[in-house]
């Protein structure tokens, strides 16, 4: 997998939902049964933004957005950092 960073919390939700409208090629309708095209995470705190997880080879990022991909070890050092109480808890758990 690989990584796109946002400096607001809110961030890759929002850009996980155009991509989504993107890739359906027409607004999201109610019914539909999602309304992302990526899950992402977010920091515990007010100041460490989001990222989006790209699970595939991220054909609909723009280019710009495609090199600025980041890899695992950014997005754990960024865990550790700006979510450590999940990150614990998945390195406990994963033991």
């Amino acid at each position: 997998m690989r990584y796109l960073k946002f400096e607001s919390s809110g961030g890759a939700e929002q850009r996980s939902r155009e991509l989504w409208v993107s890739h359906l090629g027409r607004p999201k309708k109610p019914e539909d049964a999602t309304e992302f095209m990526y899950s992402w995470e977010v920091a515990e705190s007010d100041d460490g933004g989001s990222y989006l997880i790209i699970h595939d080879e991220g054909t609909l990022l723009t280019s710009t957005e495609t090199g600025e991909l980041e890899n695992e070890d950014s997005f754990q050092q960024w865990r550790q950092t700006h979510q450590p109480v999940e990150y614990a808890f998945d390195l406990e758990e994963n033991s």
